[in-house]
């Protein structure tokens, strides 16, 4: 076995939440760390995990807004201080850009690292790779990784993770496509946005503008029962649900994707850890 797991580091939104960080997920297969998304607070939650941040050598990026890539500045400085020496990063066109214009912000604070005889290397060398097409992405890691583009207000990727044994899924944030079916087929765990599940605040409001948000994102995110309805399609065997707005209904969240979907489903929390060994079933959340 691979020991792949997925640890939940942030399960948030762009809402600040003290219950749940920004958008992120590490793979892990064995020792080796891949970082999937990068919002707010992701440093500090490796380290609540026990996973040195400068251990981190691969970072994909689903997409560029804000609740996905806030974190970046703090885990490309701060892991490089911690002693990381190289870094790929993997995401959609705009992302050189982004990650040259922190830089360009923070140049003064890497010269002044630099002069002191820290080496440059791990943060002035870092390898970015933007995705051109859906498809397989070429990497050094030793699995297939496969891109398809996802239904969102910006460009965004969905990303799947094949080892010999297992194979591991994450949306990014996407409304229903037949893209995220054909991406998850057959997958062993498939993490998916579900942002629209049910919270008072948005669901009882007599706010105009947060009812013109709310129809809007109907366009943007997915529904549990959308999302159950996916993982059903694709045929996968587990199912995490993520990308939450704060203080949803988490038992009206979890009967919704039951409705959809009669295979394992867990509710996303900050830190949860989920392991693909088969008889590993004790998670938090399961139906």
């Amino acid at each position: 076995m691979n020991n792949l797991k997925v640890t939940m580091l942030g399960t948030g939104s762009p809402r600040p939440d003290l219950e749940r960080s920004g958008p992120s997920q590490l793979l892990s297969v064995g020792n080796q760390h891949i970082l999937i998304d990068c919002g707010e607070g992701t440093t500090a939650q490796l380290m609540k995990a026990n996973v040195p941040p400068e251990s981190i050598h691969y970072l994909f990026m689903t997409h560029l807004h804000s609740d996905h890539i806030f974190g970046y500045g703090q885990f490309l400085l701060g892991g490089w201080g911690l002693g990381r020496r190289e870094l790929t990063v993997v995401g959609p066109k705009g992302m050189k850009h982004f990650h040259e214009t922190i830089l360009n912000l923070f140049h003064d604070d890497i010269a002044y690292r630099t002069s002191l005889g820290r080496p440059g290397n791990g943060v002035l060398d870092v390898n970015i790779i933007e995705v051109e097409a859906p498809g397989e992405i070429v990497t050094k890691l030793s699995m297939k990784i496969t891109a398809a583009q996802m239904v969102h207000n910006v460009l965004t990727y969905g990303y799947r993770f094949e080892t010999d044994e297992e194979v591991v899924v994450i949306s990014g944030d996407t409304a229903p496509t037949p893209n995220i079916v054909d991406l998850a087929a057959g997958a062993d765990l498939l993490v998916i946005d579900a942002a629209l599940a049910p919270t008072a605040v948005y669901r009882h409001t007599t706010n105009p503008e947060l009812q013109k948000i709310w129809d809007n994102l109907q366009k943007e995110h997915c529904t549990p029962a959308q999302a159950g309805q996916i993982a059903h399609k694709a045929g996968v065997k587990k199912v995490v649900l993520t990308h939450f707005l704060p203080n949803i209904d988490e038992e009206e969240t979890l009967k919704e994707a039951a409705s959809t979907f009669d295979g394992e489903i867990v509710i996303g929390q900050d830190l949860q850890v989920i392991a693909l060994q088969k008889q590993e079933k004790a998670i938090s959340g399961n139906l």
